[in-house]
Formats: C-alpha cells, sequence, structure tokens
C-alpha cells in the first residue's frame, strides 16, 4: 500500500503531461494552418494592391485572428489566447512574406517552469506579382509549383494547396493518405531518426512525411505561367484535364 501511495501521484503526472503533449500538437496544428491560410492572401493582396496598401505587420495579424477563429485549444493553453501569438518578428520586404509566430503555452502544472513553453512557428511564401511581361493576351495560364512535375488549370486546385497536419512520429505506422498509401521519410527534410513522439507534418494527398513545417517541398511558391511555356510538364490529375 506504501507503494502504491508514492507511485501514484508520479503516475497522475505523467499523465497530464502526456495529456498536455497531444495538446501541444493540436496547438501547433492549428497555429500552422492558420500561417498558412494568412501567407496565401497576403501573397495574393500584393498582386490585387499593386500601387496602395502592401502586406505589413497590422494587416497580417488581422488576418490571422481571422484565420484561426475562436479556437478553444488556444485559448486554453496558450497564453493570451490569440491575442498572445505575437507575429512581431514576420519580414514582408522583397519578393517573399515571411510570417513568425512566437506565443508561450502554460504548463498544466507550474513546478518546474513558470513561464511556460515558448514556441515559434513560420512559414514563407512568395509574393504573387501576376503575369509576366512578355505574356500575351489570349495565353491561357496554368498553375505549378517551381519544382513541380505537373501544372494545374485550376489555381485553387487542393493538389497546389495541400492541408498540413501534424501528427506524432510513432503513428505514421497507422495512418494512410487518400489513396491508402503509406508516408515515405521526405528526402529534403526526414532523414535521421527522431524520438518516437516527435511532431512530423503530412498532407492528405502526399507521399511524404516531414520534419520541418515549413519543408520547401509543401511550404511551395505558386507560379502562373503560360501553358506554351510548361513543355514537358504532365497535367495535373485532378484539374489537369480539359
Amino acid at each position: 500500500m506504501a507503494e502504491t501511495a508514492v507511485a501514484l501521484p508520479f503516475y497522475a503526472a505523467f499523465m497530464v503531461f502526456l495529456l498536455f503533449f497531444f495538446q501541444v500538437l493540436t496547438v501547433q496544428q492549428t497555429v500552422g494552418n492558420a500561417l498558412l491560410d494568412t501567407g496565401r492572401e497576403l501573397s495574393v493582396w500584393e498582386y490585387e494592391r499593386v500601387g496602395k496598401r502592401t502586406a505589413d505587420l497590422p494587416l497580417a495579424k488581422v488576418l490571422f485572428l481571422k484565420n484561426i477563429g475562436k479556437k478553444g485549444v488556444v485559448g486554453k493553453y496558450v497564453r493570451g489566447g490569440t491575442i498572445g501569438i505575437s507575429l512581431s518578428d514576420s519580414d514582408f520586404m522583397g519578393d517573399y512574406i515571411e510570417l513568425k509566430a512566437d506565443y508561450t503555452m502554460r504548463l498544466p502544472i507550474g513546478l518546474w517552469n513558470e513561464s511556460g513553453i515558448c514556441l515559434t512557428q513560420k512559414i514563407k511564401v512568395r509574393k504573387w506579382m501576376g503575369r509576366s511581361y512578355d505574356q500575351k493576351e489570349g495565353d491561357e495560364i496554368v498553375y505549378m509549383t517551381p519544382n513541380g512535375s505537373v501544372y494545374h488549370r485550376k489555381k485553387n486546385c487542393t493538389y497546389l494547396y495541400p492541408k498540413v497536419r501534424g501528427v506524432s512520429e510513432n503513428q505514421l505506422a497507422a495512418i494512410r493518405n487518400h489513396n491508402g498509401g503509406k508516408y515515405y521519410p521526405c528526402t529534403k527534410c526526414g532523414r535521421g531518426r527522431g524520438t518516437g513522439h516527435s511532431l512530423v507534418y503530412i498532407t492528405t494527398y502526399g507521399s511524404h512525411y516531414h520534419r520541418m513545417s515549413d519543408c520547401s517541398r509543401i511550404r511551395h511558391s505558386i507560379l502562373a505561367v503560360p501553358l506554351k511555356q510548361v513543355e514537358g510538364k504532365g497535367a495535373c490529375s485532378k484539374c489537369g484535364k480539359e
């Protein structure tokens, strides 16, 4: 009985922190998706507002709060809720928009670190500049990624904008993509061994998992180019048919 009385508090604390770990994954996924949606909107904003207001921190904050919405888990575990997520270190200069979210997650039991856990997430998107100077009127415009092997006729094709979610690495063996296939390590960022509980990132239609949420294989730029300039590229199986 004495041993049980001693072990019980440790078991309870372990379960609390295990549940907290999964809440951390949920918060990171929520913040990451909101950053990605905000980056896309800011990228298009730059094109539609040529000569007018450009993307800046106040606009990014407004769009971010709209995209993250009223997420209960963020309000519960992030210090200050959605307002407590800072984008102040984001960069809007040059041809790219880099959004950086800094926030602090409250620990369920404030024994070791009263200040909580400080986390940072970031994404980088290219500003969409519209058609190129040598494009002629009437040319069909298609969309593709810089390293893509196919082109897309619809700029909102889900293959261009994959929904990214974070999962624990030890869950990968049981998870399948949209086509029923397994997830394999990304050739760019997926090498090496994690702890088993490490967070990795996957997409519904992808076949690889990523250790970096901003890996260029999932956080890529979208190019709008004339169809006649994509010789040798195949058409997207979802939107590329006539």
